[in-house]
């Protein structure tokens, strides 16, 4: 049975109505990109995939998922998907344009290699209605009315994708060896922890978040490392026996 190894969940800005997934290495603004996903959810090359939305002023949820192996399909939750594949080089980014970085550099369990990818999206439709809808009852889109009644619509259009490499057997990924009888697999972000949002008057808003740090041992027991506090730009770097994983999100949270 297939396991997942990693679970992130952020809000996206997308720019163009989509957002980029693709190797660190690779610009995604340079010639020789994928064609705009016009009409397509997905829109993919060698080291990009692109995901189409249908907003451009609001922020979507995305749920971003590294899988052993192949997940349990999950398509009668959502109302499209998509598949398609990618080479990484071990690393993965996701490019806002120029709302900037949601995530650089997320370090895969897989390695560098093809993997494939699964992609989910709802309520696409539902959101560009009730925004449209927002223009026919309030003339002014600065007024608190209009602001107020745009929030509630964050994060309702949802993305899910996951990926995983199909070579790999699921106790391949972040072996190591250790000594004694106890073999190190891997460190695992557990747990989300406690978004809060700062004033809606100030300029920006932040999110703290607690990360617990768990480390998964051969047996399948799991001892607690401890916990870190970090703001609105985490980065979390982890470095246990010779494996290192580091992490660079935008207001997300690590489960």
């Amino acid at each position: 049975m297939s396991r997942r190894l990693l679970q992130l969940v952020i809000p996206v800005t997308p720019e163009r109505r989509m957002f980029r997934i693709h190797d660190p290495a690779v610009d995604p603004d340079a010639p020789g990109g994928p064609l705009p996903p016009v009409g397509a959810l997905i829109s993919t090359n060698r080291e990009q995939l692109w995901v189409g939305s249908l907003q451009e002023d609001i922020n979507v949820r995305l749920v971003l998922e590294e899988w052993d192996g192949a997940p349990p399909p999950c398509g009668d939750a959502w109302d499209e998907e998509a598949k398609g594949s990618i080479y990484l080089r071990g690393q993965l980014s996701i490019s806002m344009g120029q709302a900037g970085t949601a995530v650089h550099g997320l370090r895969l369990g897989g390695g560098v290699g093809d993997y494939s990818v699964r992609v989910y999206a709802s309520n696409r439709d539902v959101v560009t209605r009730r925004y449209t809808a927002l223009f026919d009852r309030h003339r002014n889109p600065l007024s608190d009315e209009f602001q107020q009644e745009k929030r509630t619509l964050e994060g309702l259009e949802r993305y899910l994708v996951q990926l995983w490499r199909e070579s790999l057997a699921g106790n391949d990924y972040g072996l190591v060896s250790g000594s004694g009888s106890s073999t190190l697999v891997g460190l695992t972000f557990a747990r989300c922890a406690l978004p809060v949002a700062v004033a809606v008057a100030e300029p920006a808003r932040a999110l703290w978040l607690v990360v617990d740090l768990v480390l998964t041992l051969a047996e399948d027991c799991c001892v607690r490392l401890g916990s870190l506090l970090v703001g609105a730009e985490i980065a979390v770097l982890d470095v246990c026996a010779g494996v290192c994983r580091s992490i660079c999100a935008r207001n997300g949270t690590i489960a």
